[in-house]
Parts: C-alpha cells; structure tokens; sequence
C-alpha cells in the first residue's frame, strides 16, 4: 500500500477530517436536464469574513484538500478571493466546473492565484448534439472544447466526468478518444439522482442496462482489480468519516449526495460539529453497516455503484442495497463469468 493509500485508509478509519466539499453557490451558467441542486434555496448564504473563519477552523483541524463547487463555483462573487486564502493558507484546491466559464482571462487567472491540484470539469457527451442537449445551452459542447484548449495551454491540470445517461450511453468509446486528445483522465458516474428537494424527474435518463453493462466493461478492462474492496476495512466510503460537504447557507452534510445535515457553520464551529455529533455517529455506523451489506454480495459486488446518501434518499435508510446496486453486481458477475471477461493489464 503506497504512503497516500495508507494515509487515506487512516482518515477513513480513524474518523480524522481530511477533505471538505464548499458549494459556494447554486447559481450556474448552464440548465443540466439532471441537476440535483435546489435552484433557489431561502436560507442567508454564507458571507466572506465567516468563510475565512472557517478556513482558519478546518487549518487547525489538519484538513488537506478544499474543493471549491457549487452550482457553478466560479459564478460566486467571492470565487477568488476565497481560492487565494486557501491557497496562501496551504490547503491543497481542487475545482469542479462544468468549463463552461474557462476562457483564457480566468484561465490565466486560475493558475496565477490559485494553481489548482486539479479541475474537474463535467462533459455530457461525445458531440455538440448530445451534449448540449444535457446542458439545454446551444453552443455549450463548442465553447467547452475551446476552453479545455485553453487550459490545456495554460498548464492547468483537468480531468473530465460524465454522467452515464440513456441520452450519451452510445457514446461513451468517443468519449474515451476525446479525452486522450486532451492528455485528460474520463471519469463516468453509472447513477441519476433525484433533485434535493425530492423531485424525481431527472431520473428518466438512467441509462439502459445495455449501456451499464458497456460501462461495467469499460471500468473492469481499465482498473480490473481491487473493484471489490475499500481503501477501508471499516467503512464503505469517506461520508462522514473523512469527508463533510457544506452547502451556500452553511449547512454540513456528510457528503454532497447524503442531505442529512449535522449542522450549520454559520453557527457552530466546524470541530464542534465533527466531534460529539450523535446524528454524525450514526451516519458513521449506518457507513460502516453499508460495507458489511455490499461484502455480503460476493464477488459480484459493484463497490462503487452504491452510495449511502443515494440509498438514504431512495429508501430512508442509508445501509440498504437498492435495486439498482443489483442490477450493477448482476452484471458485473456476468462479464466475469464471461467467454470475454475483460483481461488484467
């Protein structure tokens, strides 16, 4: 196990805070036909001199990475001035944008005052047609290629995440060759999600279970090995154990996809908040029970395709595996049986 790996495995298992998730804001220049925010949220948002308390809170808690997101996070009035604080105060940035704002002034200004570790930046598809018809933004797929030129000639590290949709599911080996065009790393994520506010409409682009399959073959070809475990022997993933999300109005999630706030920085202070949390303990023993019910699948389990904040919202309980889940493992279980099981590189 390499040096980061273990120290990976420690935050997990030792509940040591290791990376927060910033949604600056909900505000976004594109319309997402499957966006889960809640477009118009009531409460007060947070403002620039508790935003640095914060940062001063999470430095002294030993925290590594920040990831500035949203919404759109470069769309925050504050997008950066609170990146170069972090900056100066050491924290490692990491930035998910949907590009579509990366032109060459903000490009340049990104890697003079932020330098981020890495951009995660959101493509749809393969083409003008699929992927502007996710964004519901004419022109969007064009501006985002320029833009991914742009940084590219400016040194700024990306890497490009797609979500799985019966819209782009055919496009996902075009995907692959557009991303080595761009020297990038392609991330797919196989699960739809309702909105926030319990609307479940984006739903209805889940991908066929062609398509999953396709992608199962895909991930099993590039990364055959260690699908069935966890950087932990206690926990399924990092919610709440080692990673907490923090929404415009302060409130603190376990995660971005597990909406069960523990409470609100705009009125607590964030090691209060992680230490002697009973709603936090359980989050921890319902991620700890999630583990216990993927490794009861076997050999078939597709670590990964679940998620605890997922199953909480779908089912009122964040342990249980939801249909979906087996639909992935069935799969998966049947490309590994298979005349053509994808070969170990």
């Amino acid at each position: 196990m390499s040096g980061f790996a273990e120290k990976m495995r420690q935050t997990w298992e030792q509940n040591i805070l290791f990376s927060v998730l910033l949604e600056l804001t909900y505000r976004c220049n594109l319309n997402c036909v499957f966006c889960y925010n809640e477009k118009n949220p009531q409460e007060k948002p947070i403002g620039r001199e508790r935003y640095l308390k914060l940062f001063q809170e999470l430095k002294s808690m030993g925290v590594f990475n920040l990831i500035f997101s949203g919404g759109e996070p470069l769309a925050h009035r504050d997008f950066f001035f609170l990146g170069r604080q972090a900056r100066e105060m050491g924290f490692v940035i990491r930035i998910k944008s949907n590009g579509h704002a990366l032109h060459q002034a903000t490009a340049r200004r990104l890697k003079e005052e932020l330098d981020p570790f890495i951009i995660e930046i959101s493509i749809h598809g393969a083409c003008a047609e699929t992927h502007d018809r996710q964004t519901r933004v004419q022109g969007s797929f064009d501006q985002l290629m320029q833009n991914l030129h742009i940084l590219r000639a400016h040194k700024l590290r990306f890497q490009l995440n797609s979500v799985l949709t019966c819209w782009n599911e055919n496009e996902l080996t075009a995907m692959q060759r557009l991303a080595r065009k761009f020297a990038a790393p392609l991330k797919f994520d196989s699960q739809i999600t309702p909105r926030d506010n319990g609307d479940p409409s984006p739903l209805a682009l889940a991908p066929s279970e062609q398509g999953l399959r396709h992608l199962l073959q895909i991930q099993l070809q590039s990364a055959p090995q260690g699908q069935g475990n966890t950087p932990s022997t206690r926990n399924y993933c990092g919610a709440g154990a080692s990673t907490i999300a923090i929404d415009p109005a302060g409130n603190v999630y376990p995660c971005v996809q597990w909406r069960q706030a523990i409470g609100n920085v705009q009125n607590q202070n964030i090691r209060e908040i992680w230490q002697d949390n009973a709603a936090l303990a359980d989050i921890r023993k319902s991620n700890e029970q999630a583990r216990k019910n993927m490794l009861a699948l076997g050999e078939k389990a597709a670590f990964g395709s679940f998620c605890p904040g997922m199953a909480d919202l779908v089912g009122g309980n964040a342990s249980t595996i939801y249909p979906s889940v087996h639909l992935r493992s069935k799969l998966r279980g049947e490309i590994l049986n298979s005349t053509d099981r994808p070969k170990v590189r």
